[in-house]
């Protein structure tokens, strides 16, 4: 009977996530069709969006400004009016958030600069070492441990360093001497400091009621991704999320641009803090102090620091045979060796010069040639970073500037500019008439569907444009567009794995540390926090995130949050649904389809709950009793929760 009824339970998580599936791909495509057939009749939006109730858009302005209703929140905004909540989002620092300050006081290494998380965590060539010896140690041991009498392994006997820990893995073992050999140093690996950003972003969307910033906290990062995998990324990305992104959501995009222009981060992980002119020359050198002052700088590329290792040993033997009254016999008459000696090749970088405008500001089809690309990167140079693996700050070093004229989208930028180069780039690109458009069309995709009306878009850069780029104008404007209210905006968006997982536990009302066993659902659904790989980010349309493997772990993930089996994330479904009749499945069923899905239903997904209403696992006729938690993971799982 278990047998049959697991099956049945199955097969309905199935059916629903076929819907979805069907749905997404097919429906979100008519509905998207809808909208353009619309625009070319130049249907009046305020029609469109009287066809919302009052109860409607409430949920719309909940389903998109926030990860999700909590209970309670839909009541709250319809008392105090969404204008007046609308206005308190767009001024995060008007609201106090002292829970989700709480929830994140005990995550260390999101407190400290990135020169401390240098200190503090061990960068992955020690981890390295420290792992060698360990598993040198334990070969050794276990080698004395199985010889025999004549001191041979015995047969069949594999070494650590053979088979699977072998071939870059970790055994347990090995892996927790490990941690404790980093602890006795005063140490902890990278990866901890990954995971507690990662808990630290679930965090502040479940908790946080500063809703809308934590949403285009998200948006931007996406916009401006770094991959936190990325060597020195490591310990940089916590700083840049938490003083680059953060802070910036509602300021001057131009403010914002300039923030991540500067940002070390990005810097690494777009290579720029190597960009040199190749005519570059070294600083002259005429005294130790000059060599301890440019290496203090670690603004060189490891070529040009061996370079001042060589020099800075010259030196310490030239003064010790000046003690000695000896002679340079390479110069007797000049004891300071050439610098520029040999100096090793320099080169422009031209992958932030392209990014910048492709992807940050101009878009792919925003009028700019290769020689633009070129032109930008030269403006660039001698942007870079202080010792970046050891946490470093943004630096400008004159002699990596590449000091002539140029000329960018039809603007002279003229010669010896220095660092004010770069500033004239962002300055230009942030007011470029191409960006307006690409940001206007973006934002766009985010609020209102994934092929926004042209109007809108038009509209909106425009905005962009007369307020100086102004993002909380631009946030505000496309809010209470009559594009936004309208009944085609309405449940348009699909959410994405993180959406998701955070908008459920939201919705029952749970709770959660965002810990590793949380985020690794948003993993196995495509999206690790922060572990986008190219500078695109992720996707910001449907068809990405809707195929039927993605979708089937989605339903997953709901029936487990609804039947408690996430590590240290809960729900309590029966205080929850205490006024609720739990001998009748229906009414378990009604109750949380009001709660989670506004009472709004399809047909097709109405009849596959209730063919699982029968299975006997849920309907406990015996006990006179419901399986709330699998009625309730099923909704979770249903194409209409999916939606935004």
């Amino acid at each position: 009977m278990k047998r049959r009824s697991a099956i049945l339970t199955k097969a309905c998580s199935v059916m629903l996530t076929c819907l979805l599936a069907f749905s997404s791909q097919i429906g979100l495509a008519q509905e998207v069709m809808s909208q353009k057939g619309k625009t070319a009749q130049k249907a009046a939006p305020k029609t469109a969006a009287a066809s919302l109730t009052a109860e409607q858009k409430v949920t719309h302005l909940l389903n998109r400004i926030t990860f999700g209703a909590r209970p309670g929140d839909a009541e709250r905004v319809r008392q105090m009016g969404w204008e007046r909540f609308l206005d308190e989002q767009l001024h995060p620092d008007r609201i106090q958030d002292q829970l989700a300050e709480q929830k994140l006081a005990d995550i260390p290494s999101i407190h400290l600069t990135s020169a401390q998380l240098a200190e503090s965590y061990a960068q992955p060539q020690v981890v390295q070492q420290v792992t060698k010896e360990i598993q040198e140690k334990q070969k050794k041991n276990k080698k004395t441990a199985g010889a025999g009498s004549d001191g041979m392994m015995q047969p069949g006997q594999n070494l650590p360093g053979q088979g699977q820990p072998g071939q870059g893995q970790v055994d347990p073992e090995t892996r927790r001497e490990v941690q404790q050999a980093l602890k006795e140093m005063g140490l902890k690996p990278q990866q901890q400091m990954i995971m507690e950003l990662q808990q630290s972003k679930i965090l502040r969307a479940v908790y946080s009621e500063r809703q809308l910033q934590e949403v285009m906290t998200d948006f931007w990062f996406n916009h401006f991704n770094v991959f936190a995998g990325k060597g020195a990324d490591r310990i940089l990305i916590t700083e840049y999320e938490r003083d680059t992104i953060r802070p910036h959501v509602f300021d001057k995009f131009e403010d914002l641009l300039r923030a991540t222009a500067k940002s070390p981060a990005m810097l690494f992980y777009l290579d720029n803090w190597m960009s040199a002119s190749p005519n570059a020359k070294m600083p002259e050198i005429r005294n130790m102090d000059d060599v301890r002052r440019l290496r203090q700088q670690g603004n060189l590329g490891p070529a040009n620091r061996r370079q001042l290792q060589q020099i800075q040993q010259q030196m310490r033997q030239q003064q010790q045979q000046a003690r000695n009254g000896q002679q340079n016999p390479q110069n007797p008459q000049n004891p300071r060796p050439n610098p520029n000696a040999q100096r090793p090749a320099r080169g422009l970088n031209e992958n932030y010069g392209r990014e910048i405008m492709e992807l940050h500001t101009l878009g792919v089809d925003g009028g700019y040639t290769q020689k633009d690309v070129t032109e930008v990167a030269r403006c660039f140079t001698g942007w870079t970073i202080r010792q970046p693996r050891q946490g470093g700050d943004f630096y400008y070093a004159p002699f990596m500037h590449d000091d002539g004229e140029k000329v960018v989208l039809g603007t002279k930028i003229p010669a010896g500019g220095g660092m004010k180069d770069g500033e004239a780039v962002i300055k230009l690109l942030a007011h470029h008439p191409s960006t307006a458009k690409f940001i206007a069309t973006k934002l766009a995709r985010k609020f209102i569907s994934d092929e926004p009306p042209q109007a809108l878009i038009d509209r909106i850069a425009q905005v962009f444009l007369k307020s100086d780029g102004d993002l909380r104008e631009v946030v505000r404007s496309i809010l209470t567009s009559p594009e936004f209210w309208a009944a085609e905006s309405y449940r348009a968006k699909i959410k994405t794995p993180f959406e998701m997982t955070v908008s459920a536990v939201r919705a029952l009302g749970g709770d959660t540390n965002g810990g590793p066993a949380f985020h690794r659902w948003i993993a196995q659904m495509g999206e690790p926090l922060f572990q986008a790989q190219p500078p695109t980010g992720y996707a910001d349309t449907a068809e990405n995130w809707v195929n039927t493997g993605a979708l089937l772990q989605r339903m997953n993930f709901a029936l487990d949050l609804s039947a408690n089996r996430i590590p240290n994330t809960r729900v309590k479904l029966a205080s929850l649904s205490s006024g609720v009749d739990a001998s009748q499945p229906s009414r378990v069923a009604d109750y949380f389809i009001k709660l989670l899905l506004n009472g709004e239903v399809s047909p097709q997904t109405r009849a596959t709950l209730d063919k699982s209403l029968s299975d006997p696992q849920i309907a406990k006729m015996e006990e006179r009793s419901t399986d709330v938690a699998k009625i309730a993971g099923l909704i979770i799982g249903s194409p209409e929760f999916q939606r935004q």
